[in-house]
């Protein structure tokens, strides 16, 4: 899943005492790479039930799928949210943000599954550290924050790293024209600009907030807004049992436990070490891609990849503000 929150825990605060500083380490090490591990699988697994291509005939609508994974997440932590933050305490104006937050976070989820029924696995693995400038992007225009000089030359190659490699090869591949595997690009930079917004979001109703029932709310949510899409796209509303299954525990991992998992890491091990281990969900992507997919990875992918990493490493604080 892509929302990342930068405070507010609560599973540790249940015992008594705090464990040893090595043990703490050590768990909050293993439980912030569990979470990128796990936030890339509905970036990759979704694809041969959305491709064309790989199947001769979609067998799931992007739509049906986005509403497949929200409304196992909303059953899934209900009963985990209950006594925890109830609605009727909670202000209009945080209530009001809940339900945007859902809104964005399925708006991300449904562009991404889009773009990833038009491209490759890897370049939307790739393409979806789009976040991060949009993130950097909004900071500066709406929040009035500035680049230091010194992170310039980063923020650059984040952008050449995950727009411009990608997307110019693709279009040299494709004789320059707009071909649906360049659309399927764009959709993945707009699905960016979402998950950017519920992130923002998410951190600032967070520290006031039982992070269950925001996760609970926000699922709600998107599986209410999926439905009225597929209601209104009059999107078929059948589903093989095997796929549901399958795809609700790729949901659940990659939504609603990566979530828990990014803010135990955060207390453990601290934002900016959490924020560096968390950006490796591009790396599983794109292995998840080549392993289960079989898809190529070429020099082109390496390059964009390294290139991105160097930019998140060198950014690594501002990243762990924002």
């Amino acid at each position: 899943m892509k929302l990342k929150i930068s405070n507010g825990y609560e599973i540790l605060s249940k015992f008594k005492t705090k464990p040893k500083i090595k043990t703490a380490t050590t768990i909050g090490f293993i439980v912030a790479i569990l979470a990128a591990a796990f936030s890339a699988l509905p970036d990759v697994l979704p694809k041969p039930l959305l491709d064309n291509d790989l199947n001769g005939i979609s067998t799931i609508d992007p739509i049906a799928l986005v509403f497949m994974f929200y409304i196992v997440n909303a059953l899934v932590f209900t009963p985990l949210a209950k006594n925890k933050s109830p609605l009727k305490k909670i202000g209009k104006s945080t209530l009001f943000l809940l339900l945007i937050l859902g809104v964005a976070e399925c708006a991300g989820t449904l562009f991404y599954s889009i773009g990833l029924s038009e491209t490759s696995a890897v370049n939307a693995s790739i393409l979806g550290n789009a976040e991060t400038i949009f993130a950097i992007l909004i900071g500066i225009t709406i929040f009035r924050e500035r680049l230091h000089s010194k992170e310039i030359i980063p923020f650059v190659l984040i952008i050449v790293g995950t727009i411009m490699i990608p997307i110019v090869s693709d279009f040299s591949e494709h004789g320059l024209g707009f071909s649906d595997f360049v659309f399927g690009d764009m959709m993945i930079l707009v699905a960016g600009f979402f998950y950017c917004l519920d992130t923002f979001i998410a951190k600032r109703i967070s520290a006031s907030i039982s992070i269950r029932r925001i996760i609970q709310v926000m699922s709600m949510t998107g599986a209410v807004l999926a439905f009225s899409l597929m209601i209104i796209f009059q999107v078929p509303f059948y589903f093989d049992l095997l796929q549901m299954s399958f795809m609700s525990v790729v949901g659940v991992l990659g939504i609603g436990i990566t979530a828990m998992f990014f803010i135990i890491a955060l207390r453990l091990i601290g934002a900016i070490r959490t924020v560096m281990i968390y950006s490796a969900n591009t790396i599983f992507g794109v292995i998840y891609s080549g392993v289960y997919l079989s898809e190529p990875i070429t020099y082109v992918n390496i390059s964009s990849l390294a290139v991105v990493m160097f930019g998140l490493y060198a950014l690594r604080s501002r990243l762990a503000a924002e």
